[in-house]
């Protein structure tokens, strides 16, 4: 019997075939980039942008309000992501190795 380790020198999955970067997002219209927060970009979805987060003002409080949720555990945070359901069925917040994310559910 070969192991997993054996058979693909420890990749559970082996090499990944393709990944698509939130700069693809960007490039095809999903993602809107608007900031920073330190290194890490912060993006809106198309879909939550065009709710009225146009406006720099309304954008920047709700970036606040992600961010003052990211401070506080989650159980359910890996080193790797945090989501954050800033409004019920309407907007969520993912932090990942890409950036800060603002979405509609809908968008996941």
């Amino acid at each position: 019997m070969i192991s997993v380790s054996e058979e693909n020198d420890g990749k559970l999955f082996g090499d990944v075939i393709y990944s698509y970067t939130a700069q693809d997002a960007v490039e095809d219209g999903l993602f809107v980039p608007v900031g920073t927060v330190g290194h890490y970009p912060v993006y809106f979805t198309s879909n939550l942008f065009a709710e009225g987060y146009e406006d720099e003002a309304k954008r920047k409080t709700l970036v606040e309000r992600g961010l003052e949720m990211l401070r506080r555990y989650d159980a359910e945070d890996t080193e790797y992501m945090r989501l954050r359901v800033i409004e019920r069925d309407r907007i969520w917040l993912v932090l990942n190795g890409e950036g800060y994310t603002f979405m509609k559910p809908e968008d996941y």
